[in-house]
This record gives structure tokens, C-alpha cells and sequence, in this order.
């Protein structure tokens, strides 16, 4: 069984009604064409729990799986979905809502194992522990198969364990289940803020890592769990062995500040299928990169990179031949997906003409 095709899930996120905050899924068979499985205002999953809103989806396959397209075939189908729970509609809007300030502290999950039956939606408070948490946002989970155990990771504002600068920071828990979890842990901790975080588990052993923390800051490592706790100008020291090094800005690759933490977040790393992978000057193409255009309010952004370890233009791609659909593509997640998974879901969730 062979990955050959694409699943997204992501939210609209324009907030004007209450569908805009739930879960949508496109559908490529290539990462370039997309299209979406149903009309804005009619989701593919929705949460009736919490905050009846979720933003920030992400997928995993369930354990052993990782972010690995080539070992589908030797595990369960089963899959999570990861997400924020957050309704900025019922709030009122950002400006009176208080999302910053009372938050909720849990994360929505959904569960399958054919991806057209999803399992109801349920909390898990992953924040609920660290000492004057505002919210838990933009969850996303790496499988690690040295310890057999996955590292679920959020954003999250305290004023009561902030130790540098702004009070959003990232944190970690473990979990084998996704039912229980470790007592969390401050992962990044510096004087920008930190909302967002991707991170990959590359076919070089590294393990690479985007965030939104006024930049898009890629770094690298060889154990996930270390932790950074260091003003930015101490990122650029360290070989990565027990910590992570810093790699560059998504801005400064591409000489354009429109790359800046100013206008991009919720970046989101993914690993294209080996018959998608475009060779550009020779080199392989084999991570996406995906951010989100909030400030322009454009939806998402493509990249390609041969390279995540290097901040060199050629080893990245300004994807601008990507097709991502009619819908807009706020903060989200792609999974790599079989031809199976590809026609249940069309079956399951397909409204739209094309």
C-alpha cells in the first residue's frame, strides 16, 4: 500500500459565521492541483464540544507511521486529528473576545481508520497543568520511533512561566494513545512570541522544525526534546546534536520581508509522495512548505524546499504553480494518502462540481 494522493485539512477562518471555524478537506493527487470536497459553509467535520469552533487542523497517522509515506503499508490506517479548539464567532471577534486572555486549554481530537468515518469529537486539556495558561492553539504531533511515542506540541500564553520577552511560547507533551499525556513542557521560550510550529522527522536523520516567532524560523536537530530557552541571538550557536541550531528566515532565503513573521504564520511541513517530487536545477524537491498569508488574509502560501537544512535560494522553491482551490486555506495540515483513502473520502465528503 502506497501513498499516491493527498488529503488537507484546514479551516476557512474569514470568522463571519460558524462554519467558518471547523474542518474542510481537499483533495491532490500531485500537491499541485487541489480541490475541495465541499462548498464554504458546508464542513467536513465540526465540533460540538468546547468552544463549538476549531481552527489549525492537523493529521497523523496513527503510531509507527510517523510522517513516513513509505511505511503505510506495515501499519493501521487509523489516523488523528489534531486541532484547536477556538470559535473567535461565538467569542464576538478578536477585538472583544478575549481569546488571549481565556482561552481554552484543551485541543479537539477526532479519530478514523478508513477516513470516511470519523469518531466524535473530544478534549483533551494538554494545557490544563502549566501555571496561568490563557489557551492551548495550533497543536501538531511527530511520531518518534526511538521511543515509540509521539510528541504532541502547542502554543501556549502564561505570564506565570514566561521567562523571555512575549508570553506566547511552545510547549510538549508525550502521549501513546492521545488519550494520555505527559505533563508538558516549555519547548521555546525566547523574546519574540511563538504561536506557531511545524516539525519533520527528515529522510537525513534531522529533524527540522518551522515557526512563526515574528519570522519563520527554520531550525535543526538530532533530539526533538531539547529545549530552547535563549533570546534569538543565541540560536545561531550550537552544532544541533543536543539542541536545536538555527538553519535561517524564510525572509532572508528569499530576500523578501512579505516572508516575514509580519505577514506569514502557521507554517506547515510536509513530505511529497516520490512520484510528486519535481527536480528543480537538479535537485529534488522532496519537503512543502506551506504558510499562512493572515495579514493579507490570502489563505496559504507554497514552498518547496530539496534542503531544510539550508538557507540557500537554489535548495528552495516559490511554488507558484500550485492550484490550491476555490476555498481559502487558513492554518492546516496534509497528509499523504493511498488511492483507497483518496476514494473513500471523495465518497464520504464530495459536494462539489468540477
Amino acid at each position: 500500500m502506497t501513498s499516491t494522493a493527498y488529503l488537507f485539512a484546514h479551516f476557512t477562518g474569514t470568522e463571519q459565521s460558524a462554519t467558518d471555524e471547523q474542518i474542510y478537506f481537499a483533495l491532490s493527487r500531485d500537491g499541485i492541483h487541489w480541490h475541495d470536497t465541499r462548498p464554504n459553509g458546508h464542513p467536513a467535520l465540526e465540533s460540538t464540544v468546547g468552544e463549538r469552533g476549531v481552527r489549525d487542523p492537523f493529521l497523523i497517522r496513527a503510531h509507527g507511521n510517523g510522517d513516513s509515506t513509505a511505511a503505510i503499508a506495515a501499519h493501521s490506517p487509523r489516523a488523528y486529528l489534531l486541532a484547536t479548539d477556538l470559535s473567535i464567532y461565538h467569542r464576538g471577534g478578536w477585538a472583544t473576545g478575549r481569546a488571549r486572555e481565556t482561552g481554552s486549554t484543551s485541543i479537539v481530537i477526532w479519530e478514523t481508520d478508513d477516513f470516511a468515518h470519523w469518531s466524535e469529537p473530544r478534549l483533551a486539556p494538554i494545557a490544563a497543568a502549566i501555571p496561568g495558561a490563557c489557551f492551548a492553539w495550533a497543536p501538531e504531533a511527530c511520531w518518534d520511533e526511538a521511543r515509540r511515542q509521539y510528541i504532541v506540541y502547542w502554543a501556549t500564553g502564561s505570564h506565570t512561566v514566561n521567562a523571555h520577552g512575549d508570553f506566547q511560547n511552545m510547549y510538549y507533551a508525550t502521549t501513546r494513545d492521545f488519550v494520555r499525556f505527559s505533563e508538558p513542557v516549555k519547548w521555546i521560550d525566547r523574546e519574540s512570541y511563538c504561536i506557531d510550529t511545524t516539525m519533520i522527522h527528515a529522510d537525513d536523520g534531522w529533524w527540522y522544525r518551522a515557526s512563526g516567532d515574528g519570522q519563520i524560523t527554520i531550525e535543526r536537530t538530532r533530539n526533538p526534546y531539547a529545549v530552547t530557552d535563549a533570546p534569538r541571538a543565541d540560536l545561531e550557536t550550537g552544532d544541533g546534536v543536543d539542541e536545536w541550531a538555527y538553519v535561517g528566515i524564510l525572509s532572508s532565503i528569499f530576500d523578501d520581508d512579505r516572508l516575514s513573521g509580519g505577514y506569514l504564520e502557521g507554517p506547515e511541513l510536509f513530505r511529497f509522495n516520490e512520484s510528486d517530487v519535481r527536480v528543480i536545477d537538479g535537485r529534488p524537491m522532496r519537503y512543502g512548505l506551506m504558510c499562512d498569508q493572515y495579514r493579507l488574509g490570502r489563505g496559504y502560501l507554497p514552498f518547496r524546499s530539496a534542503d531544510l537544512g539550508s538557507a540557500a535560494r537554489a535548495d528552495w522553491d516559490a511554488a507558484t504553480d500550485v492550484d490550491l482551490g476555490s476555498l481559502k486555506k487558513r492554518h492546516g495540515g496534509v497528509l499523504p494518502i493511498t488511492d483507497a483513502e483518496y476514494a473513500a473520502i471523495e465518497r464520504a465528503f464530495g459536494m462539489m462540481e468540477r
